[in-house]
């Protein structure tokens, strides 16, 4: 038997299906795509001491690891000054927690720590994509945090001087900012080659200064190229360490440009983080910018 439909039927059946794909894919916008947005990262991990989770089970908290929206920070053992810093995708600071006495609590701007611990904040501003310079220490940083860590030489702790772009003419390198506020004399100077792609076989290389202040401090070393460094300047029992990117001209005003840019970035996290964290990310940075060097500079 032949089934016969009028148009207004077939409308009316037309409507229907639609409605019920309306309905589906409703269904499956408030299923999945809410499991989507609440993964929407918001922010990283800029600085923690102490063991730290946000709800996965699967492990602790590490530096530079990206974090969900709405995620609730908690340290199930504190000790007093454990302590996490989070900064959202510009870099900037959105969240402080400190412990003292069993309990860890929430820190205003001024530097009280009294609130209760909240949820990062929800998808919105602070989410979407993370800046381009942080982007481009992230991976680095999260992946070997103890290689640019500023407390990895053996031994007592030398002074740290603060990382710097330097330009290499020839075998000459000026490095008078290294020797600001030091005292008249003879200083060894050791440049210890750390670029990824460095060969191996590298050997350090080493030289002396006599410095004078005031004046400049030209050191030439033959051997010396572009790539990165750690600097050890010693005189008697003093020691001070440096890391310092050598480029020629190719890639010098480039890659001094970025890391001042990069380095007013972690200046501006001021004294909510230590000064060892922000010389950690700054060695990081230093670090991509030495991955990315162009061909005429290796």
């Amino acid at each position: 038997m032949a089934l016969n439909l009028d148009q207004g039927c077939l409308d009316t059946l037309s409507g229907k299906r639609l409605s019920c794909c309306a309905v589906i894919l409703w269904s499956f916008l408030v299923i999945f795509g809410s499991s989507v947005f609440a993964q929407q990262k918001v922010g990283f991990v800029l600085e923690m001491r102490g063991k730290w989770t946000e709800g996965d089970p699967q492990g602790f908290l590490k530096l530079g690891q990206m974090l969900p929206c709405e995620a609730v920070l908690s340290n199930a053992a504190p000790v007093d000054d454990d302590r996490i810093v989070i900064a959202n995708l510009h870099g900037e600071i959105i969240k402080t927690i400190r412990c003292k006495d069993g309990v860890c609590r929430e820190c205003t701007e001024s530097g009280a720590c009294y609130d209760p611990i909240h949820p990062l904040p929800k998808a919105g501003d602070s989410a979407g994509t993370v800046s381009t310079l942080l982007n481009a220490v992230l991976d680095l940083f999260a992946e070997k945090p103890e290689r640019y860590s500023v407390h990895r030489v053996r031994g007592a702790d030398p002074e740290v001087m603060k990382s710097e772009v330097v330009r290499l003419d020839a075998n000459s390198v000026e490095l008078g900012f290294l020797f600001e506020g030091k005292e008249k004399g003879r200083y060894e100077v050791q440049f210890v080659p750390i670029s990824e792609q460095a060969n191996r076989a590298e050997k350090s290389l080493e030289g002396g200064i006599n410095w004078n202040p005031g004046e400049k401090a030209p050191l030439v070393l033959h051997g010396l190229v572009p790539g990165l460094y750690e600097v050890f300047v010693y005189r008697g029992s003093s020691t001070t360490t440096a890391w310092l990117l050598l480029c020629v001209d190719a890639d010098y005003r480039h890659s001094a440009d970025s890391f001042e840019k990069f380095v007013r970035q972690t200046e501006s996290w001021g004294k909510n983080v230590t000064s060892a964290t922000k010389q950690a990310y700054q060695r990081a940075f230093l670090e991509y910018l030495d991955l990315h060097r162009s061909g005429s500079d290796r």
